[in-house]
């Protein structure tokens, strides 16, 4: 399988770090809007110029590639990329480290990234574009909608659900059955032991709502 890597920056590294370690799967090059990444490489891959080049890879064949833009409490940037390569017709493969556990009853969206020594058990169901990070672990019968991110470390019990676009930041724990809504952001750390509104942010150890709302409110 032969792929081109959308973002050149740490996160598109962690990705082709685990494409290696997958072993089926070709990158042919990066694209980055960054100019002074171009005609550099990550981990030995060409960062070959910006998205624009695209449609042109279209239409010579192109057919799958990987978003390799991370998203630390405002996913619109990644969603606007994914949204950009549905667009024009291509696949978003699944990223899936080798040493992830994932059950086989779990429900496993397009485009899905689960990194190294994550957990997804029985029954949970992860939307496409879901992001589940080193060593997270999403418990049975939880669902995360598209677009999610589960930071490193972070740990939903069970029956969660994340409502789209979502962040839920490093090392936060979130206790069964609780419902966090769509654009809202858990801290690094927090403890949620309640639900969470739509695009609130919430801190603390129990998490609390402080002002204002996550940048994940306006539209895409």
């Amino acid at each position: 399988m032969r792929v081109i890597g959308l973002g050149a920056g740490g996160h598109a590294k962690v990705m082709l770090d685990i494409i290696q370690r997958m072993g089926s799967i070709k990158v042919d090059g990066l694209l980055d809007p960054d100019r002074s990444l171009w005609n550099t490489t990550v981990m030995g891959t060409k960062v070959l110029g910006d998205d624009g080049l695209l449609p042109l890879m279209v239409s010579e064949g192109l057919k799958k590639v990987f978003i390799g833009l991370g998203s630390t409490g405002d996913c619109i940037p990644r969603v606007r990329l994914w949204k950009y390569a549905r667009g024009l017709g291509l696949d978003v493969i699944w990223v899936i480290d080798p040493s992830a556990t994932i059950s086989p009853g779990a429900h496993i969206g397009l485009g899905v990234t689960i990194m190294p020594q994550a957990i997804i058990n029985a029954d949970a169901s992860l939307g496409d574009d879901v992001i589940v990070n080193t060593g997270a672990i999403v418990e049975h019968d939880c669902v995360l909608e598209d677009h999610v991110h589960v930071a490193t470390g972070a740990k939903l019990a069970s029956s969660v659900k994340v409502g789209a676009m979502s962040h839920v930041g490093a090392g936060a724990t979130v206790l069964q059955c609780i419902k966090i809504g769509r654009g809202a952001i858990v801290g690094a750390g927090a403890v949620v032991t309640r639900d969470v509104a739509d695009h609130a942010v919430v801190v603390g150890t129990p998490a609390r709502e402080i002002k204002g709302e996550s940048r994940l409110t306006c539209a895409i």
